[in-house]
């Protein structure tokens, strides 16, 4: 039998993740079965499973993707130069979330499982906790560069309320018909963050 290379690996896992995020989207958490991802996949069942156990992995792989990769947008963003504004590191953090999950009903889905999960082995709190120290460690540069001298009391401050503006826009773009994301992200502007 041949040998299956790690970009082999890597690519079906992914097809096989994408395919569990159209079927999330499209039926939620509990309305999608592991029969609906293997057909949406187009892989067989056995392909599946030789992957993930069950529904629950893949629901967790899904949630560790998402948040990983914004992650990796924020770290280091605090020594670029010049250093963004606040309200542009927003507008790409929830740029790359819109452009990875399409249907931003998957996070809601998401921190509802997460809300459902004991504390100490869930597996979202450690990423958003992780993003929030991401958000906190550029805010104290920002601040810093603005000359104040609290600039560490202030990004410890301000880095929950920038995470939840992140959480209000994509909980509102999921559930209010009417949500207008550019006057959302418009309105960013007029927050002076000093």
């Amino acid at each position: 039998m041949p040998k299956v290379s790690e970009d082999h690996r890597v690519e079906r896992r992914r097809q096989i993740i994408d395919a569990a995020m159209t079927c999330f989207a499209r039926s939620g958490f509990e309305g999608t079965s592991m029969a609906d991802i293997i057909t949406e996949s187009g892989l067989s069942a056995g392909a599946i499973y030789s992957y993930f156990k069950n529904k629950q992995e893949l629901i967790l792989q899904v949630t560790r993707d998402v948040l990983r990769s914004r992650s990796e947008d924020l770290d280091g963003l605090e020594k670029q130069d010049p250093l963004p504004p606040p309200q542009a590191v927003i507008r790409m953090f929830l740029a790359g979330m819109t452009r990875d999950i399409g249907n931003p009903s998957i996070l809601v889905q998401i921190w509802a499982a997460a809300a459902a999960e004991p504390r100490e082995t869930s597996t979202v709190i450690p990423v958003v906790v992780e993003l929030r120290g991401l958000y906190e460690r550029y805010l104290r540069v920002w601040f810093a560069q603005k000359g104040f001298e609290d600039s560490d009391d202030r990004a410890r401050a301000v880095a929950p309320l920038v995470v939840g503006l992140c959480q209000g826009y994509i909980l509102q773009s999921a559930l209010l018909p009417d949500f207008d994301g550019e006057h959302y992200l418009a309105a960013l502007d007029e927050l002076g963050f000093a």
